[in-house]
C-alpha cells in the first residue's frame, strides 16, 4: 500500500498560471480530505489566508433561519486555546491586518491578511475556529444583537429587500427560499417558544456539516512553499473529516407556480426596474465553454444594435445589466436588469417584445456568428489574463479558498478567464430556455404603492403578483421584428500591440525614476509624465483635471454641471462600451475643482480613447430626448439620497458644516427641477473655455509620447487660462479648541429605525509629526473601538473609527450607526470609549506599542500591487496639487521616531476632554428617537453582561448648529489654496 504522504504526493497539483505571476503556486490535499491552494510570494509585504466551507444558509434547519449566519458570527468568540474572544480580532490588528467574513447560500468564507512575519501566529488561532471553537454562552445573546442590527441595518435596502421577495416567491420546498440573514426572532424567541435550544442547534450545525473534505482553504505568505505546506498540514489536518456530501436538492428552486407571472413590486427609493430573470440549470461544470459569460456579453452590450440602444433611442431606459443572477451547485439563472424611464414603465411589455425579438437573433445566430463572438470574448480574456495585476492577499485568498469548490485545482488560476471550447449546441440550448414560458418579470416602481394586496414575511416588501395572460405570452413568443437590434459589430478597439517602451532586463542596476517629472509648465496647462518601470505590461493611465470655478457658483451651476457631465456620457456611450469590453476604460467626474477625467488600460489604442471623450467634452450636442430623460434621471438620484443610510446623512451633515461650496440637496433637487434644455445647452456652450489643466501621462508611454499626447489633448479641449482671481479658494473650517459643536436632526427617511452618529475630532493643519500621531492613534484605536462599542455595548453592527483629512485639515472620525439607542446616547459611549481607552494607553506594554508601531509601519510602506495603484497615488499628490510623492517615506520617518508618551500627549490635546479639543458631533436621530432626549443607560441582564464605563463630565463649550450655511460663514477658516 502506498504511503499516506506519497498519496498526497500524487493529488499535489500546480495550477496554470499567468505569465506575469511571479508567485509560485501548489494545490494540495491533506489527510483529511481538506484541499488547499498554497501561494508563496518572497516579495509580498502582506500575508493572508482564508478557509472555505461548502455550507451556506441554505442548510439552515428550516426552524432556525439564519443559524449558518449566526454560526460565522460566533466562530470569532473565541477557542479553547485563545479563549478570549477579542483575541483573535486583536491580535490581527497588532500585527497590521484586516479579517473578515461572509455567509452565502452554499458557503461561508473566513479570511485574514498580517504582516507577513506573523502568517504563523494568526493561523495557529485561525485554525481553531474549526478544530475547537468554543461557543461560549456569554457571547451568544451579544452576537445575536450583532445578527439582528446587521439585519436591521438592510430592511430598508432595496438590494436585499428585492433579493429576498425572489426567495420568498420561489418553491417553498428548495432552500433558495428561506431566509439567510437571520434576528431576533428566527434565533431567539420563536425558538425559545418552541423550546428549541439554539444554542444546541448550533454546536449540532457545526459538529454535523462543518467537515474537512468539504473545506478549502488558501495559505499566501512570503515563505517557500514547503513551508506554507507545513503550516497547512500543522494547523489544518486536525480539522475532522466526517464525510460529509456536498449538500443537494432535488428540487427547482423556481416551480411552476412562480414562472409565468409579473410581479408588481414597491421599492424604498424612487427606483423604475424592469428584472426578468430565466431559471437554467448549473453551469459550474462548463467554465471551460463559457456558455453564460457569452449570453452576458451579448445580451449585455451597450453598443450599436443591442436591447439598451434601441430602449434609449424609444426613450424608454437608462441603463442595462444581464449575467447570472445565482450560480449554485445545482441550478443557476439568467437575468437582465434595466433602469427604466417613466415610458419604459408604461411600455414594459414592448420591452419584453424587444427582449425576445433579440433572443430569437440570438437562438439563430449562424455558426459563424459564434465563432466571431467566442474569438472577440477568448482574446479579450487571454489578454487581460496574460497581463493581469497582483492582487491583493486579503480579497485574494478568499476568493481562492472559494473557487477551489468550483474549478479543478489547475485550473484554480486560469478558469474564471480561460475559454477552452466553443459548444455552440449548449449555448443554443441555454437561449432556448429563455422564453416567455419559462420567465420571471419583475416590475420595480412607487407607481405601484397603495396599489398591492400582498406583502413579504421578512422585509414587508408590498407587491402584487398575477399570472402573465395568454395574449401577452404569444405576442412574445412570436416578437415583431425590426432592424432596431442585432449582433453586435467586430469590436475595433482590441489591443494588438503589446511592446514596452521600457524592459525589465534593460532596467536592471538603473536607479530607478520613483515620481512623476513635470514635462509642461505653461499658462493654464501644466503636465507630468512617468514611465512605468516596475511592473512592466502594456497598460497605461492618463488623468487630466480641468478646474471651472463657475461649476461651484450656486446650486444651480453645480446641478448643471452634474447634467452635463451626464449628457457627457450618454453621447460617448455606445462608442466607449467596445473599449469598455476590450479593457480599455475611462471615468468623466465632478471634482472640487471641477471635471476630472481618466482614461486607463491597454496603451496601445489608450489615446484613441482618450482625444475621442476630450473632443466630446469640448463639442457635446446636447440631444433633447436625452435631456429629459437625464433630468428625470438626476432629480430622482438627488432625491435617493434621503433613502441612504443614516450614517451617510450624519457624514453628509458634517461636511456641509466645514466646507465651502458645499451645498444642500432640497436645492439641488429644485434646480433639478427647473432648469430648461435651453439652459444646459447654453452652459455647455462655455463650460470649459475657461479652465486651467493639469494631467499626469503614466505607464507604457516615452516622454515623447507624453508630450505628444498632452499637445494634442491642449489642443481638443481648447480651454484659455484662468485669471488667477478666479481660481477657487478650497478652505474647511477651523473649530475652536474647548467647543463641542454638535448637530441633532430627524433622520431624513422617516421610516429608518436606524439613529447615527459621526463624532469628529478635529487636529488640525497636516503636518508630518500630526500626520504619524494621528496615523498611530487610528491605528490603536480601531480594534477596541469596535470591540466596546459593538462586541461588548452592541450598539449597531456599523461601528468604526478612522483618521481622515478634510481640505488640509486632519481629523479622528468615529461612526456609529445603531438601531437600538438614540444619538445623544450613543454620543455619551463614544466619550465614555475615550477616557477608557486612555487607561489602557497609559498601561500599554512597550513591546505591545512598539508590535503595533512596527505593523503600521510595514503597512505604510507595502508596495503597489498594480501599476494603476501607483498611478493613482501618485496622481492623488497632483490632483490636491501637494506635490508630496515622498509623503509616506516621510511619514514613516516620523512614526519610526514615536514613542508612547507621544501619543498620550496628541490622545490628551485632540481626543480627551480638554480645553484643547475641537469636536464636531453630528447626530441623526431615527424613527422612534426623539431628536436630543437623554436616553437611560441600559440594565445588565443575563448573560451579555457588561460593565459599562463611566461617561467622563463634559468640561467643553457646547455650540448647536442650526443654520449650516451661517455657521461656515461665521467661522475662522483654514488657510485658503487655490485650485
Amino acid at each position: 500500500a502506498k504511503s499516506q504522504t506519497a498519496m498526497e504526493a500524487m493529488k499535489a497539483v500546480r495550477p496554470l498560471k499567468s505569465k506575469s505571476d511571479e508567485r509560485e503556486y501548489k494545490v494540495i490535499e491533506l489527510k483529511n480530505k481538506l484541499q488547499a491552494i498554497l501561494v508563496s510570494d518572497p516579495s509580498a509585504d502582506k500575508a493572508g489566508a482564508a478557509l472555505d466551507v461548502h455550507i451556506g444558509h441554505f442548510s439552515d434547519p428550516e426552524l432556525l433561519p439564519g443559524l449558518a449566519h449566526f454560526l460565522e458570527h460566533m466562530l470569532f468568540m473565541g477557542t479553547k486555546t485563545y479563549p478570549d474572544e477579542n483575541a483573535y480580532s486583536s491580535l490581527i490588528s497588532k500585527h497590521g491586518g484586516r479579517s473578515n467574513a461572509y455567509t452565502a447560500t452554499e458557503n461561508t468564507n473566513f479570511y485574514f491578511d498580517v504582516v507577513p512575519k506573523h502568517l504563523e501566529d494568526i493561523l495557529k488561532l485561525f485554525s481553531g475556529f474549526f478544530t475547537e471553537p468554543l461557543f461560549a454562552r456569554s457571547g451568544v445573546e451579544r452576537e445575536m444583537k450583532a445578527v439582528h442590527s446587521e439585519n436591521t441595518q438592510n430592511l430598508l435596502n432595496d438590494s436585499w429587500r428585492q433579493f429576498q421577495l425572489l426567495k420568498s416567491t420561489s418553491n417553498p420546498k428548495h432552500p433558495f427560499s428561506k431566509f439567510g440573514t437571520g434576528n431576533l426572532q428566527t434565533l431567539g424567541e420563536i425558538p425559545k417558544s418552541k423550546n428549541i435550544d439554539t444554542v444546541a442547534e448550533l454546536l449540532k450545525f457545526h459538529k454535523d456539516l462543518y467537515s474537512a473534505n468539504i473545506m478549502k482553504l488558501c495559505i499566501l505568505g512570503k515563505e517557500p512553499i514547503e513551508t506554507l505546506e507545513k503550516y497547512a498540514k500543522t494547523y489544518f489536518s486536525e480539522v475532522e473529516n466526517k464525510d460529509v456530501d456536498v449538500p443537494s436538492w432535488k428540487t427547482e428552486p423556481f416551480h411552476p407556480e412562480s414562472l409565468g407571472c409579473l410581479y408588481e413590486v414597491v421599492p424604498v427609493k424612487e427606483q423604475r426596474r424592469l428584472s426578468v430573470l430565466w431559471p437554467m440549470p448549473s453551469m459550474r461544470g462548463l467554465y471551460n465553454k463559457k456558455p453564460a459569460s457569452l449570453l452576458t456579453h451579448l445580451f449585455g452590450h451597450e453598443g450599436e444594435g443591442s436591447i439598451l440602444s434601441a430602449l434609449k433611442k424609444r426613450g424608454w431606459a437608462n441603463s442595462l445589466i444581464a449575467g447570472l443572477n445565482q450560480e449554485c451547485t445545482s441550478f443557476s439563472s439568467f437575468g437582465i436588469t434595466m433602469d427604466l424611464t417613466p415610458a419604459g414603465l408604461e411600455k414594459y411589455e414592448e420591452i419584453m417584445n424587444i427582449i425576445f425579438q433579440y433572443q430569437k437573433i440570438v437562438a439563430n445566430a449562424s455558426d459563424s456568428d459564434w465563432k466571431q463572438i467566442y474569438g472577440e470574448c477568448r482574446d479579450v480574456n487571454s489578454m487581460n489574463f496574460r497581463f493581469k495585476g497582483k492582487e491583493d492577499p486579503f480579497d485574494y485568498c478568499s476568493s481562492l479558498a472559494e473557487r477551489l469548490h468550483k474549478y479543478d485545482g489547475k485550473d484554480v488560476l486560469s478558469g474564471p478567464w480561460e475559454y477552452k471550447e466553443l459548444d455552440i449546441n449548449i449555448v443554443r440550448e441555454f437561449v432556448k430556455k429563455m422564453n416567455p414560458d419559462n420567465v420571471r418579470v419583475h416590475l420595480i416602481s412607487k407607481a405601484f404603492e397603495k396599489k398591492t394586496s400582498l406583502e413579504e414575511k421578512w422585509y414587508k416588501t408590498a407587491y402584487n403578483k398575477r399570472k402573465l395572460d395568454e395574449k401577452t405570452l404569444e405576442s412574445w413568443r412570436n416578437p415583431e421584428e425590426t432592424k432596431e437590434v442585432y449582433l453586435p459589430p467586430p469590436n475595433e478597439f482590441i489591443a494588438t500591440d503589446f511592446s514596452l517602451v521600457s524592459k525589465k532586463e534593460e532596467t536592471k542596476g538603473e536607479v530607478k525614476t520613483t515620481v512623476p517629472k513635470k514635462i509642461v509648465d505653461q499658462p493654464g496647462l501644466i503636465a507630468w509624465h512617468k514611465t512605468d518601470n516596475v511592473f512592466f505590461k502594456p497598460k497605461g493611465y492618463v488623468y487630466t483635471s480641468i478646474a471651472c470655478p463657475h461649476f461651484f457658483a450656486s446650486p444651480r451651476a453645480q446641478v448643471l454641471a452634474d447634467m452635463l457631465i451626464k449628457n457627457i456620457e450618454e453621447s460617448l456611450a455606445e462608442y466607449t462600451y467596445n473599449a469598455d469590453i476590450a479593457s480599455l476604460t475611462y471615468s468623466l467626474r465632478l471634482s472640487r475643482k471641477g471635471m476630472q477625467l481618466s482614461v486607463g488600460g491597454y496603451s496601445h489604442k489608450l489615446p484613441v480613447l482618450l482625444f475621442k471623450v476630450a473632443e466630446v467634452i469640448k463639442t457635446v450636442v446636447i440631444q433633447k430626448d436625452n435631456f429629459n430623460r437625464i433630468k428625470e434621471q438626476m432629480s430622482r438620484q438627488y432625491v435617493n439620497f434621503f433613502k441612504a443610510q443614516p450614517y451617510r446623512h450624519a457624514l453628509y451633515n458634517q461636511s456641509r458644516c466645514l466646507e465651502m461650496h458645499k451645498f444642500d440637496i432640497q436645492s439641488k433637487i429644485r434646480e433639478a427641477k427647473a432648469i430648461t434644455y435651453e439652459d444646459l445647452k447654453n452652459f455647455a456652450k462655455s463650460a470649459i473655455d475657461n479652465a486651467d489643466i493639469e494631467c499626469m501621462v503614466f505607464g507604457n508611454f516615452t516622454e515623447l509620447k507624453a508630450k505628444d499626447i498632452v499637445a494634442k489633448l491642449k489642443d481638443t479641449l481648447k480651454c484659455e487660462p484662468l485669471p488667477r482671481s478666479q481660481r477657487l479658494q478650497l478652505r474647511s473650517v477651523q473649530l475652536t479648541p474647548g467647543t463641542t459643536f454638535f448637530t441633532q436632526l430627524k433622520g431624513y427617511n422617516e421610516e429608518d429605525v436606524n439613529s447615527s452618529i459621526c463624532n469628529l475630532y478635529q487636529v488640525g493643519k497636516e503636518t508630518y509629526p500630526k500626520l504619524a500621531r494621528l496615523s498611530m492613534l487610528g491605528h490603536l484605536i480601531r480594534n477596541p473601538a469596535f470591540d466596546q462599542l459593538r462586541t461588548k455595548e452592541q450598539l449597531g453592527y456599523s461601528v468604526f473609527s478612522t483618521p481622515s483629512s478634510s481640505l488640509g485639515n486632519l481629523n479622528l472620525l468615529i461612526i456609529i450607526q445603531s438601531p437600538v439607542k438614540g444619538s445623544k446616547y450613543l454620543d455619551s459611549r463614544i466619550e465614555a470609549f475615550i477616557a477608557m481607552y486612555r487607561k489602557e494607553l497609559l498601561e500599554m506594554k512597550e513591546n505591545t506599542f512598539e508590535a503595533n508601531k512596527l505593523a503600521l509601519i510595514t503597512k505604510k510602506k507595502q508596495k503597489d500591487k498594480k501599476m494603476s495603484e501607483e498611478a493613482r497615488r501618485h496622481w492623488g499628490q497632483i490632483a490636491h496639487q501637494e506635490y508630496k510623492f515622498d509623503k509616506i517615506e516621510k511619514e514613516v520617518a516620523e512614526l519610526e521616531k514615536l514613542t508612547r508618551k507621544d501619543i498620550v500627549e496628541f490622545y490628551d490635546t485632540y481626543l480627551s476632554m480638554s480645553p484643547t479639543r475641537a469636536k464636531l458631533s453630528s447626530q441623526v436621530f431615527g424613527k422612534d428617537r426623539p431628536v436630543g432626549v437623554e436616553e437611560e443607560m441600559p440594565k445588565d441582564s443575563g448573560t451579555s453582561k457588561v460593565n459599562l464605563p463611566a461617561v467622563p463630565e463634559d468640561t467643553t463649550k457646547q455650540v448647536k448648529i442650526d443654520d449650516f450655511d451661517e455657521f461656515v460663514s461665521s467661522m475662522p477658516m483654514s488657510p485658503c489654496y487655490l485650485r
